[in-house]
């Protein structure tokens, strides 16, 4: 979980590694998971933070995984039964707008990506020497 103003500037509020216990198929399926496990606890924060600096604070969904995105935004479909009840709670959080936007981001500016591949991203190199995100929307 990061927090980040309209200038890029940003600082890590959060950062957790689960090994999920269930069997995961797909790799929709497991970035569905993970998005689940943080929007719990990125709700959370959020409403404690409004309720501290009395104004609303922005929740913002980052993937790289198209797919994901079109199951979230563009009202796509999922073949896993177990996970149907994932997306719908998602999806009414967005239509609540608990959540603010659900972005689709480039693999490369993701600063996540060194969980899952071998090689630290330039992404997370400037998050956590500079404190800078650059978060360039796909769609």
């Amino acid at each position: 979980m990061v927090a980040a103003n309209a200038k890029n500037n940003a600082n890590i509020l959060y950062w957790v590694s689960v090994k999920c216990k269930r069997i995961i198929r797909s790799v929709l399926a497991f970035e569905l998971l993970g998005i689940v496990y943080r929007f719990d606890i990125t709700y959370l924060v959020k409403t404690i933070l409004d309720l501290i600096l009395n104004k609303d604070i922005l929740f913002v969904i980052c993937t790289d995984l198209k797919s994901l995105y079109n199951c979230l935004v563009k009202l796509g479909t999922m073949q896993e039964k177990r996970l149907i009840i994932d997306i719908i709670s998602i999806r009414e959080a967005y239509k609540q707008r608990e959540i603010a936007q659900v972005k689709w981001i480039a693999s490369k500016l993701n600063p996540a990506d060194f969980i899952i591949k071998s090689k630290l991203t330039n992404a997370l190199k400037s998050l956590i020497n500079i404190n800078k995100i650059d978060l360039q929307v796909q769609e």
